[in-house]
């Protein structure tokens, strides 16, 4: 049996709560709870409530620019744990920090980082920033990342290879899951990360014929002119988005080209629902989908490229229930979060962190 102190911004017992409510898609935060079929406990910590330590807590975290109060309240958990599994990498900063400075228990607790975002910060920051994020990041026996493209980033900064681990990332396509209507939302898109790229989307089905259902923040679309053949909805709630996946056609998910594989989520939720699903053809999200195997994809900024095969797709139903049947079948064998886990637990133990 392994014993996991769990790092992650959210309070497991509420998250939990949230899922009985149906509001989450798992028990826990990215179905990391799929661990427990590996053999694994997971704990972790709770952030104070009380306005007198909140306040000082914020005072510290700004000033240390990264999250502290988990790792602190969660010492005397970690002192029990055989790893400390941070989500994300904002969360392992200060174990990390801690570990490097061989401050007890997180001297001698293996601290596994699960990252996201990490990369692309490696990669647009300048030298100084750089040398920062990988002292702070030293303390990390093994550091995830979600498209083996990332890892000559972390090389090149000198970070081993056996310190790096290209995760197989996954949702939870026991949530997202066909639906029993009819599919009568034309094209969707979905999405508010910062690796969107609703412009050229826009460019594309402005003036023509298809009809476009967009869901995001506001400031997705800020400065940008909304086509009238464009709905946008702004946010909704996760069984609102759960039914428009089941009722979509075709998910569109056009994105720029990042680091990590930003839009994948959406898209892997996409067709776990069994949507026909039409992405960019970035680096990273070519790890995920297969051009006209189970899915299309389009390149980087390519308005006429997305205004053809948006047409395409629309005309022709045999090809979206060839692909979107396919692009199930990808996430139920392959790019789910059960996989994702069992994967790590395996390379954890491999390493000999636990």
């Amino acid at each position: 049996m392994t014993h996991a102190l769990v790092l992650s911004e959210h309070d497991l017992d509420a998250w939990s709560e949230r899922h009985r409510r149906g509001e989450v898609p798992a028990r826990m935060p990215y179905g990391v709870d799929a661990l427990s079929e590996a053999g694994w406990t997971l704990a972790g910590s709770r952030r104070a409530v009380a306005p007198r330590w909140s306040r000082a807590r914020d005072v510290v975290e700004h000033r240390a620019g990264f999250p502290v109060e988990q790792a602190l309240r969660g010492a005397r958990e970690a002192r029990r744990s055989d790893v400390v599994l941070a989500l994300l990498e904002q969360q392992g900063a200060a174990a990390s920090v801690l570990r490097r400075a061989k401050v007890p228990p997180y001297a001698s607790t293996p601290l596994v980082v699960w990252s996201c975002w990490l990369a692309d910060d490696l990669r647009s920051a300048d030298a100084e920033r750089r040398r920062h994020l990988r002292r702070r990041f030293d303390g990390a026996d093994l550091i995830t990342h979600l498209s083996r493209h990332e890892t000559e980033i972390f090389t090149d900064l000198g970070i081993g290879e056996e310190r790096l681990f290209p995760v197989t990332y996954g949702v939870s396509h026991e949530y997202y899951v066909p639906g029993d209507g009819p599919r009568d939302v034309e094209l969707l898109a979905v999405g508010q990360d910062r690796g969107r790229d609703y412009g050229t989307l826009f460019e594309a089905v402005r003036g023509t014929d298809l009809v476009l259902d967009v869901v995001c923040k506001p400031e997705n679309l800020a400065d940008l002119d909304v086509p009238a053949n464009v709905r946008v909805h702004g946010v909704v709630p996760l069984p609102d988005y759960r039914r428009l996946l089941q009722r979509a056609q075709v998910v569109v998910v056009p994105t720029r080209d990042l680091a990590y594989p930003t839009g994948s989520s959406v898209a892997l939720e996409s067709a776990a629902s069994g949507a026909c699903v039409a992405v960019t053809g970035t680096r990273a999200m070519r790890d995920y989908f297969t051009d006209t195997v189970d899915s299309r994809l389009v390149g980087e900024g390519d308005v006429d490229g997305w205004r053809a095969v948006l047409t395409e797709l629309r005309e022709d139903a045999e090809q979206r229930r060839r692909l979107g049947e396919a692009a199930r079948a990808s996430v139920a064998t392959r790019f789910n979060a059960r996989h994702m886990w069992t994967e790590l637990a395996a390379v954890v133990r491999e390493r000999g962190l636990i």
